[in-house]
């Protein structure tokens, strides 16, 4: 066996091998409960979203999708004035091995802010992930009303002795179709 059949050879096995780790990776993405799939799946859409971020009314456009080929669902929010000033996405999934959610948040403040991987549990239609910051913890907690399929999403924050207090609190509801008359 010459060398270029040795290394031709080798590349083919490490081709392999990296296919099997990610049909592996696949197989538990799609081996999720049907629940927990269903639950991430009910924020796909647009929607508006209309809360308040530290007591002021806030109004973002947000939509959600599943991406990477399903293993992460995208909530992409941004700023409804007619000059954003503000623009995030964050990735929600399910982790069946752990049993629990994680989230990321990713917004314009850009690296500093997106050092943080949130984890969680799922009660019902309730669903609390908490960012460990350096700073301060952030908590999200996400109530999923299925009969009006509007979302709420609560951000709190926990000052340095413990205590948690509303940072941001936000009602999603699917945009009211106008029709022509």
């Amino acid at each position: 066996m010459t060398v270029t059949q040795s290394f031709g050879r080798a590349i083919i096995c490490a081709f392999i091998l990296i296919l099997a780790m990610c049909g592996g990776c696949l197989a538990r993405a799609e081996n999720a409960p049907a629940a927990d799939n269903a639950y991430l799946d009910a924020l796909q859409g647009d929607w508006d979203m209309t809360g308040t971020l530290l007591g002021k009314p806030v109004k973002y456009h947000a939509r959600g999708e599943r991406i990477l080929q399903g293993g992460f669902l995208r909530l992409h929010m941004i700023d409804a004035a007619d000059a954003p000033t503000y623009e995030a996405d964050l990735f929600l999934s399910y982790d069946a091995h752990a049993d629990d959610y994680i989230g990321h948040w990713l917004d314009r403040f850009g690296a500093a802010g997106a050092r943080v991987v949130a984890s969680g549990k799922r009660n019902g239609e309730t669903l609390v992930i908490q960012f460990p910051y350096a700073e301060a913890a952030f908590k999200d907690t996400f109530v999923y009303d299925a009969h009006s399929r509007t979302w709420s999403l609560l951000i709190e924050s926990q000052a340095p002795g413990g205590a948690w207090s509303n940072f941001a609190t936000y009602t999603l509801a699917h945009p009211t179709r106008k029709t022509a008359r």
